[in-house]
């Protein structure tokens, strides 16, 4: 260029300049175009994944930093990648979006997986969702939540696992967000957590009419019920006591489970209890169960039992009532998981005759004396010594604890006293009440 008359010779344009013919002056190269040698006639456009930074006059184009692009030639900036992609090297022409499973933020140089109990199921996630209640993801990079399965829930969302139903509720769908309870929290419960089906609740029930028009009802639970003519009870599942109110333990009838019993009354108030004790509960102290007789009739498992036999205890085997299964190719004694006693054996219940309590003093009179052995006539006579039948109903046996052999003369727990000078008293078992729970 020249910018003066009668020029002998024109100038050359500096780098990062350049000039047309008959130019007068230079000019800067534009944003995105550079010009790296002296007296250039144009300027070159930076190449895809270069740019000038915006800046004019350059003499070179500078690659895009990680976590940017420049996807044309002729960039005057680079563009940062947008969130869902990434860039890990300089001088991109483009950005990636993120896989599935994964996300990033703007000017992102990787893609980072989703943590456990989140997921993306798209590619180009910006960010990654919570799992939804009844599901979870316990790795990281999910694409999806798994549904909690049968037996199983969640309740919270971005979880990593489910928890089992506790004993007492079941959950019989997939994804389940909360279990479902048994019919009633004091008399039912499952044998094993994760129980994944409603047959899985046991528990007494009864169903009763009072008239022929009158709709069934049912009890789960003790009961009283006021008869001004004919109930009729059926024991659907367990055996049930019908007492009269005014002498429960006088005047009752045993409705065994599968059976019916019509009773006819005026204005007849009549209590409705379940048995409890060794039908779905069996007592610890008295050998492991020996005597339960409940109806159950699959292991803890929910195996069948063998044969067509039922949960039972005869050899006082310390697991429990249990029964034989097959496994495999052989048959196997198992567990049923049947849950041990709290009343009648942290209280008494009743007339006390099934408490098999571990209480063996009695107090009288501010002083306390333990009890007389129920095999000994020392220092007192005995009435009441141990046979087949009174140590299976009245517990009895070869020691001294509290028992009701008695239950004609006195309705709870006593004993004979080691003083020669208390013969026989109360032992002051707590009794049992709603505050007791039934079974642990």
């Amino acid at each position: 260029f020249s910018d003066r008359n009668a020029t002998v010779n024109c100038s050359s344009c500096r780098e990062g300049e350049y000039s047309s013919a008959n130019a007068t002056i230079c000019n800067l190269c534009q944003a995105g175009t550079y010009s790296k040698t002296a007296g250039s006639a144009s300027c070159t456009a930076c190449e895809a994944g270069y740019s000038t930074d915006a800046a004019r006059g350059s003499t070179e184009c500078s690659a895009c930093k990680p976590g940017s692009h420049a996807s044309t030639t002729g960039s005057a900036t680079c563009s940062v990648c947008h969130a869902g992609s990434a860039a890990a090297k300089s001088a991109a022409v483009n950005c990636t979006a993120c896989a599935a499973g994964k996300y990033s933020a703007a000017n992102a140089t990787i893609c980072t997986e989703c943590a456990a109990g989140h997921f993306a199921a798209d590619e180009g996630s910006p960010t990654c969702a919570e799992c939804a209640k009844g599901t979870f993801a316990g790795a990281t990079g999910m694409t999806v939540c798994t549904a909690c399965s049968t037996g199983s829930y969640q309740d919270k969302t971005g979880a990593t696992s489910c928890t089992e139903c506790a004993k007492g509720s079941y959950q019989d769908k997939t994804g389940g967000k909360i279990c479902t309870s048994c019919p009633n929290s004091r008399t039912y419960t499952t044998y094993t957590e994760g129980s994944k089906k409603a047959s899985d609740c046991q528990g007494p029930l009864l169903t009763y009419t009072v008239s022929k028009l009158a709709a069934p009802k049912t009890v789960t639970d003790t009961a009283n019920v006021t008869v001004s003519g004919t109930i009729t009870v059926t024991a659907t599942k367990g055996d049930w006591y019908i007492r009269n109110n005014q002498h429960p333990y006088t005047e009752y009838y045993t409705v065994k489970q599968g059976h019916k019993q019509a009773i006819k009354g005026s204005k007849l108030v009549l209590m409705l209890e379940p048995v409890m004790a060794n039908v779905f509960c069996y007592k610890e102290s008295e050998g492991y169960g020996l005597y339960f007789a409940g109806y159950q009739n699959t292991d803890a498992a929910g195996n069948a039992c063998q044969d067509g036999s039922s949960c039972r205890n005869p050899d006082s085997s310390t697991t429990g009532p249990h029964c034989k299964v097959k496994s495999g190719s052989s048959v196997v004694d198992s567990p049923c998981g049947i849950p041990t006693c709290v009343w009648d054996v942290a209280c008494a219940a009743g007339d006390g005759t099934g408490y098999r309590g571990n209480a063996s003093s009695v107090a009288v009179d501010g002083a306390s004396y333990a009890c007389q052995a129920w095999d000994s006539d020392r220092p007192h006579v005995n009435f009441f010594k141990p046979n087949a039948f009174r140590t299976a109903t009245y517990g009895v046996a070869a020691h001294n604890l509290c028992r009701n052999p008695d239950p004609r003369n006195i309705q709870t727990p006593w004993c004979y006293t080691s003083s020669i000078w208390v013969r026989s008293a109360s032992c002051g078992v707590a009794r049992c009440d709603e505050t007791y729970k039934y079974f642990n």
